[in-house]
Formats: structure tokens, sequence, C-alpha cells
């Protein structure tokens, strides 16, 4: 396969201290990749940052411009605590939003077979008009909402297999049948931030359009699998998606400090098996992946790997 990894080092700069979710995550990921001789065989690139009107295709001009002041304007954080800002935010997220619409073009334009996205600041918890859960701007849903608009895609499956509910995602797109949101999570009665019960199904024309898979604390391989193969891979193939799109949130893994389900790398090569063959069926491949959430370093890096693994075609 012709595999894309996107990345940059202005992700660095937008410098959470302490944080856990911090620029640690890309250098243990790129190292890893490097050791393991994956990083070599990918089509490495930087990525452009968005323009303010892409991200304004979901986002209020009101919350992008709250972005850019709280980064030039020395503010500690936005709208949650989680939510650290430093003087490269803003920049941060606007290339981490630029490079997955770059990778969504080169996949959809054949330019690429697929596509993983290291990037940071995080977007899944994004609401329209504020920031979540580590998140400012959504970059997952711009990037579908980018493939509807400029290339007529009408039926775009996102699979979010991080530990925490994407809230920000599922708000956005809920009332729309032209993206079906697929999302496995730890049971929200136990876990951040609190939405993703199984009768989340979306409303109005996006009725049933919305697929939410709460996992009881402690769920581990075998059970997780089972989960997926018969709640979420049908629901794939009853959609048969143009364009799949991946939140790649690694901190359902067992050594994942902050929340309580107890998955393997097996989990994770068996997900992104699944979905490269669901994609391969019904979207000619095209599939493009982007990290979210992992805060164990060496969990995040062999998880990723096994994920990137299987984008590239090699077998276990």
């Amino acid at each position: 396969m012709n595999t894309g990894f996107y990345t940059n080092p202005i992700y660095h700069t937008h410098n959470t201290g302490a944080h856990p979710e911090n620029a640690s995550r890309l250098r243990a990921i790129e190292q890893h990749l490097e050791t393991e001789g994956v990083l070599s065989r990918l089509q490495t690139r930087s990525g452009r940052p968005a323009e303010p009107h892409e991200v304004n295709l979901l986002h209020t001009r009101k919350h992008i411009d709250r972005v850019e002041d709280a980064a030039s304007g020395g503010v500690a954080m936005l709208d949650t605590p989680e939510c650290v800002v430093s003087s490269g935010t803003y920049e941060a997220a606007l290339h981490a939003v630029g490079a997955v619409l770059d990778a969504v073009v080169e996949v959809s334009d054949r330019q690429l077979d697929n596509a993983f996205c290291a990037v940071r600041p995080p977007g899944h918890h994004a609401e329209r008009d504020h920031a979540m859960g580590f998140c400012f701007f959504n970059n997952i849903a711009l990037a579908a909402e980018f493939l509807a608009r400029e290339f007529g895609y009408s039926r775009i499956a996102i699979v979010d297999f991080d530990v925490h509910h994407g809230n920000g995602t599922q708000h956005l797109f809920e009332e729309r049948p032209d993206v079906l949101f697929i999302s496995t999570h730890q049971d929200p009665r136990t876990c951040y931030p609190g939405t993703g019960f199984a009768k989340e199904q979306g409303t109005g024309q996006g009725t049933g359009y919305t697929v939410n898979v709460p996992l009881a604390s402690g769920t581990e391989d075998e059970e997780y699998l089972h989960h997926f193969r018969t709640m979420v891979l049908p629901a794939l193939e009853d959609y048969q998606p143009q364009f799949m799109l991946v939140s790649a949130g690694f901190d359902a893994h067992r050594d994942d400090p902050l929340a309580s389900l107890n998955l393997t790398e097996r989990s994770y090569r068996e997900v992104s098996h699944a979905l490269v063959q669901i994609a391969e069926e019904h979207a000619g491949g095209r599939l493009v992946s982007l990290l979210e959430g992992g805060y164990d370093l060496r969990a995040l890096s062999t998880s990723v790997r096994e994920h990137v693994s299987v984008l590239m075609g090699e077998e276990a």
C-alpha cells in the first residue's frame, strides 16, 4: 500500500507542559516507527495550515477568533481547564486541520491509497462553538464536511474507537444521513464526557446514522471485538461508505492512565484490518485515519505501529 504519514514539528509548539496530551506523544510514535523500520516505508507529508474559512465550514467564526485570541493573548486555557493554551496553539490547530484536509484530497485523488495523520491537538470533542477535552477544532468532522462539499461524497463513515465518546463529531452530524458516525467507547456513566449512550441514534433525517457502542469498565479484547463484529461492521456494511474516516484514539489500551478499558494491541490490529476491508469493499480503499487519544507512550506507540502496519498492507 502507498500509505501517507502526516506530521509536522509545528505540533510541538502547542505547549501543554505536564498535561497528558503533550508533544511527547508524537515523538514516541515517530521514534518507534523509525526504530521498527516503518517510517522509511511511509509517504511522509508535513501538510499545510488550514485557512480560517475552511475551519468555518463547521465552527463559528467567533470560536475561531477566540482560539486565535487566546493563543496570542497569553491565556492559560480556553473554555475548560483541560484545554491548555500556549502561544503556538492556534497555528498548531490550523495545521492539524490542514494536514487532514490534504490527506483526504490525496486519498480521494488516488495519490495515496490511505493515510495516517499524527496530528495534535486532537479534535473529536470540539463542538461547533467551544473547546472540550484537549480539542479546539474538530479535525475529523472538518474532513468529512470537506469531502461532502468539495468532492460530493454522500456516504461518509466516521469510526471512532477512542475510549472517550466523540461528542463533538456526533453533535455536528447527528441530523444528517450523509455522515454515518459510529463510536465505541467506555460507558459514559464512568467516563468523560458523559455522552454516547446507545439510545443516542441521531435526530430528524439523521435518525439511525449515529451508532454508539458503550462498553463496561474492564472490557478486554475478546468482548470488545465481539461488539465490533456484531454492531459496528454490520452498520458499515449496510451503509456502504464511499469514504472511510477513523478517529484513532489508543486510550482504550489496558496501560492507558485516563480510562478503564483493557484492550491490547491485538484489538487495534484486528479492528484496523476490518476497517481496511470495508474501505476496500465499498470505498475503493479510501481511508484516512487520524490520531485522537492515547497517553501511555509505550502503549500508544506500539498500538499506532499495529494500526499503520495494517494500513500499509502488512500481515501479522
